[in-house]
């Protein structure tokens, strides 16, 4: 069981790691990852200089032990990308449906049959 009562209503802050300061949308991923025993690389701050996120969907994908998945479970990336595959958004499945992200409004869960992003794919983590 994945407890994150603590993480609910934390503000958003761009480029964000903690609870103190804030969370964005990656970091916010590395932390629930990392209560789940998983490393996710902060590839934001290993790449850009300039701390843009710009991000390729693909090589996010590459640069962790994850593949594709049709079926969520907790643990799971959602990584939400546009017309380029450029990754703009990501969050972490707490089930089948539901996902905890960071956005402007803070931290929060939200239904993905209810989200405005609709080009979506979920990663599972290799055992």
């Amino acid at each position: 069981m994945l407890d994150i009562t603590d993480l609910l209503g934390v503000r958003f802050t761009s480029h964000g790691r903690s609870i103190n300061e804030g969370f964005d949308c990656y970091g916010l991923a590395i932390e629930v990852e990392r209560r789940l025993g998983h490393e996710l690389k902060d590839l934001w701050y290993e790449k850009a200089e300039d701390r843009i996120f710009s991000e390729n969907a693909d090589s996010m994908i590459l640069a962790h032990s994850v593949i594709e998945t049709k079926k969520y479970t907790l643990g799971d990336l959602i990584i939400f990308s546009d017309s380029n595959n450029n990754m703009v958004h990501i969050g972490v499945m707490l089930d089948e449906e539901n996902f905890i992200h960071a956005e402007l409004g803070g931290v929060k869960v939200t239904n993905i049959n209810n989200y405005f992003r609709r080009k979506w794919k979920v990663y599972t983590w290799l055992q």
